[in-house]
């Protein structure tokens, strides 16, 4: 792939997991709130979720779990948003150094970066003070473009911020909403990264994203190799 010169990755389950933060941070949102954490999960990935525009976080959180169970107290709601907050900003605050390295090679290798990620005002909230915030060249979220994976406007506007052609960047995610197949869709080369995935859901992926994939990789280590 030697004529790949920037990467577009995905965030969220890609360079950090809300799920894999410590449980003295705070619990999981789904156990604050008393539901189904696949229900939950669906709230989250639904229609329910405004991630297109800037929004509050206490508004987002109540219409997401009134929408799974109308009776939960604002009590309640208000000590999710509290935690969940906790999460996703020790989430973004505490980088592997396995990722902050591998990106930062990348960026030594001449490699152009850009984040595309699908999130809400709050989700990224922390985002500035992150330790992977410098080692990118332009950062898309959806609350501030509009636009949402798969949808072609937020890769389109990651690209254009890059200036480069679609053929000359890789797409690099976990596979979630369809990113893989809005990314192949623009002219980029999707690559699927495990691992943050259970081992059901990456055979899943790979079954499903044969036909688009470029590469599946374990390890952020790979895409070095990858490239060269």
């Amino acid at each position: 792939m030697a004529d790949i010169q920037g990467i577009c990755f995905d965030l969220f389950n890609t360079l950090v997991s809300v799920g894999r933060v410590p449980g003295h941070v705070g619990p999981m949102t789904a156990d604050v709130l008393g539901v189904d954490p696949e229900l939950w999960r669906h709230a989250c990935f639904g229609e329910q979720h405004e991630i297109c525009g800037p929004t509050d976080a206490l508004d987002n959180l109540r219409r997401l779990a009134h929408s799974i169970d109308p009776t939960i107290s604002e009590a309640t709601i208000q000590e999710a948003v509290s935690i969940r907050q906790r999460r996703f900003d020790h989430a973004l605050l505490n980088i592997e150094e396995e990722t902050l390295d591998s990106l930062a090679y990348l960026q030594r290798m001449g490699i152009r970066l850009a984040l595309v990620s699908n999130a809400s005002t709050s989700e990224v909230q922390a985002w500035p003070q992150s330790p992977l915030a410098p080692l990118f060249d332009t950062t898309v979220f959806s609350c501030d473009c509009g636009s949402k994976k798969p949808e072609p406007g937020i890769y389109r506007q990651a690209l254009a911020e890059l200036g480069l052609a679609p053929h000359h960047c890789l797409f690099v995610g976990d596979g979630g909403s369809n990113e893989h197949l809005g990314a192949h869709a623009v002219g980029m080369k999707p690559v699927l990264l495990t691992r943050h995935l259970q081992p059901e859901r990456r055979q899943e992926l790979e079954q499903q994203l044969a036909e688009v994939l470029t590469a599946g990789i374990d390890s952020l280590l790979e895409l070095g190799e990858l490239i060269d």
